[in-house]
């Protein structure tokens, strides 16, 4: 039998008891697991209606419904969004240089260890120094 995996974050279900209830959340992420997107008849590509005629899918998929035609399904898990959303990171990050710092940047927070904050900041930075020239401009 294939492992039950979070559809979320892919961590392993298999400690959780049975029946997956609506109040069950992945232990590492927190999303909720009785939902349509861990269901075997959950479809990626149809956002209306369930694979099973006799549900009243809800409107978001990913929250945690009472659903009597639930059925814990393996494989939910799609690990190519965990990359693609590495890969956007990494280019954001690239986009301002990476790890380089200017020293003639005084708006520029401090660099943290998290390179997704460092680029998050960098980018406040660009737009504030814009702002403040459009407002020297007016003046």
């Amino acid at each position: 039998m294939a492992e039950l995996e979070c559809w979320n974050c892919g961590t392993s279900l298999d400690a959780l008891p049975r029946p997956i209830t609506r109040h069950n959340n992945c232990p590492k992420c927190f999303e909720s697991l009785h939902c349509c997107r861990l269901c075997r008849q959950y479809r990626s590509r149809d956002t209306i209606t369930c694979a099973d005629e006799r549900a009243d899918p809800p409107v978001n998929k990913e929250n945690a419904n009472f659903c009597d035609f639930y059925r814990p399904a393996a494989g939910t898990y799609d690990s190519i969004i965990g990359v693609k959303e590495a890969g956007a990171r990494k280019e954001l990050s690239d986009l301002f240089g990476g790890e380089e710092t200017s020293e003639d940047s005084v708006d520029t927070p401090p660099a943290t260890i998290d390179p997704d904050a460092a680029a998050k900041a960098k980018l406040e930075a660009l737009f504030r120094e814009d702002n403040n020239a459009d407002a020297e401009d007016d003046q």
